[in-house]
């Protein structure tokens, strides 16, 4: 399959609306530098007490460093204010998930060992439809009593074939990186549609692994299975569910997520106005002294 950028789609929307901000604002503080005064201050005073860090001061002089920093600043805050909530509701999820496991009935049982699933596999007494692998340093795969019931044995193979894949090259984890460094990249809305872009080529690895095991239909069965019934909420899993990209994949005619024009647009606002506003301190650093005698030693 073809993996290109995906196609473009013109949208504005709230990740744009705060790109865009961004951008201002980092504009306004080129021409009216006075709140990064205090940063750009104890940044050289850290360079005075360490000569090391100085050598700094030859290419990024105190301002613009200050500029950065604080974008960098946000931005872990805006990582660790996302991140941290899924973490504990991923972590929740998982020992859920772990105390509600049920011995599981033969054709299960048949169906793990087949894939070298026995001992990794957690059985639900669930109504809702489910198959997910879970868990970030040891990963299992859980599948709810219901979702079997409605399967047949090669549906059944072809969705804990996609859970091993996932299993294997521990999804979970890089779902979770993936959702936190978007978060963390908000400034640049496009990293949200490359975040997609990576959850769908995850997805449709492991459909690939579960075709080779099983017959397209059956994998396009279980996934028709789990559309067509209640499920349970999962946090932190990666999980057998259907996607526009699975299913044109799934019908040889394989699509991806759109990026939208304006993520585009707006993350190179950002990047082109930072970039300036950071050349621009660098060079008229000169001016602050005029009329900020405390910035001298800036």
């Amino acid at each position: 399959m073809p993996w290109g950028l995906g196609r473009l789609e013109w949208s504005w929307n709230r990740p744009v609306a705060a790109a865009l901000a961004t951008a201002a604002l980092v504009g306004l503080l080129a021409a009216v530098p006075a709140p990064l005064i205090p940063l750009a201050t104890g940044y050289r005073n850290l360079c005075d007490r360490f000569p090391v860090l100085a050598q700094l001061t030859n290419h990024l002089p105190p301002l613009p460093m200050a500029l950065l920093l604080s974008l960098v600043i946000v931005a872990l805050v805006k990582g660790g204010v996302v991140g941290v909530p899924q973490l504990v509701r991923a972590h929740r999820f998982n020992r859920r998930l772990a105390g509600l496991g049920r011995p599981a009935p033969p054709r299960l049982v048949r169906a793990a060992r087949r894939l070298g699933l026995h001992g990794r596999l957690t059985y639900l007494d669930d109504p809702g439809l489910l198959a997910c692998c879970y868990g970030f340093l040891k990963p299992r795969v859980a599948v709810t009593a219901a979702l079997v019931a409605r399967l047949d044995d090669e549906e059944l193979l072809a969705a804990l074939a996609h859970e091993r894949h996932h299993l294997r090259r521990r999804d979970p984890a890089r779902y979770l990186a993936i959702r936190v460094l978007a978060a963390t990249a908000f400034m640049f809305p496009v990293a949200a549609a490359f975040g997609r872009l990576l959850e769908t080529r995850l997805e449709v690895a492991a459909d690939r692994a579960a075709l080779a095991v099983a017959p397209r239909g059956a994998l396009a069965g279980a996934l028709l299975t789990v559309l067509s019934g209640p499920r349970l909420p999962s946090a932190g899993a990666a999980e057998l569910s259907a996607t526009e990209a699975r299913i044109a994949h799934l019908a040889d005619a394989p699509v991806l997520p759109p990026i939208p024009i304006g993520t585009a647009v707006a993350s190179l606002a950002v990047l082109l106005v930072t970039v300036a506003a950071v050349v621009d301190l660098a060079a008229s650093t000169h001016l602050i002294e005029m009329f900020c005698p405390f910035c001298r030693r800036v």
